[in-house]
């Protein structure tokens, strides 16, 4: 027999310390998550959104702990959310996580959880500390991260920058390309855009990949037509004087970008193309 999957619900405390629950929890399905985050909904929905719960705690006057859990249905997409809040690597809590004075946000497996304060006393961190790690333990086992962030090479990363994602709207996370789906990404392609350091100048990365070698050449043809239009050439430099390279290894695309020199984008392909061998 196939384990019951958990609704968000059951990994919340009924208490911690002396906060306890105040009022009745909050559920949420894309319907009605604009209800409650109102302009950051898209972001969740765009990773796939499953459901998700809110429960609020308070321990007298007016402050109050808010702890949000949302079920994103596969754990790349819960890390994919979460990327596009991390500012550092830290693995305290969850599989990573980001720590701040009156907040907690990580993930775990399948979900992402999000612990805010609001108008509460200085000392709230251990606090709010100690909810996370009950949370992550009722979660239990982790996930895998989605395969293709071990295919970025190593050399010169900024870990804390990567961003993971499968719908097209993120591919202007680092540098607007543009509102069109000029890379064909959709739900059955993965994604991630990084940062590299070259001489302590930033340059940028997005290595995407198709379920078949057809579809990456079709995304390939698309990206060179319609937003380079027919420029010839592997490695160009663009109206804003810096260097952009693309290139295609198999199923996979890649795409080097705001470089300041032709060596530059050269050299971080070679990487990535010794990365999928």
């Amino acid at each position: 027999m196939y384990a019951r999957q958990k609704v968000p619900v059951e990994f919340l405390p009924d208490r911690v310390g002396a906060w306890k629950q105040s009022g009745p929890d909050k559920h949420f399905d894309s319907g009605n998550l604009y209800d409650h985050i109102d302009g950051g909904a898209e972001l969740f929905i765009s990773y796939n959104f499953k459901e998700a719960v809110s429960r609020t705690y308070k321990k007298g006057g007016e402050a109050e702990i808010t702890v949000d859990i949302f079920d994103m249905n596969q754990p790349k997409n819960a890390f994919g959310v979460f990327t596009h809040s991390r500012e550092t690597v830290d693995h305290t809590v969850g599989q990573d996580c980001q720590i701040y004075q009156d907040a907690i946000i990580f993930w775990k497996n399948r979900y992402y959880v999000a612990i805010t304060c609001f108008k509460c006393p200085d000392d709230i961190q251990s606090t709010i500390l100690s909810m996370a790690n009950y949370i992550s333990r009722a979660i239990g086992a982790g996930g895998s991260l989605p395969a293709i962030i071990s295919r970025l090479p190593k050399k010169g990363l900024y870990e804390e920058s990567i961003l993971y994602f499968n719908h097209y709207a993120w591919q202007n996370a680092f540098y607007y390309f543009g509102d069109e789906n000029y890379f064909n990404i959709d739900s059955d392609t993965d994604a991630v855009l990084a940062r590299y350091d070259q001489a302590g100048e930033p340059l940028y990365l997005m290595l995407i990949q198709y379920p078949d070698e057809q579809k990456a050449e079709a995304g390939l043809e698309k990206f060179e037509n319609d937003y380079l239009e027919n420029t010839t050439g592997k490695i160009l430099r663009l109206e804003d004087g810096f260097w952009l390279g693309n290139t295609r290894v198999g199923a996979y695309f890649i795409v080097v970008f705001h470089a300041k020199s032709e060596d530059e984008v050269a050299g971080l392909l070679n990487l990535v193309k010794n990365k999928l061998k």
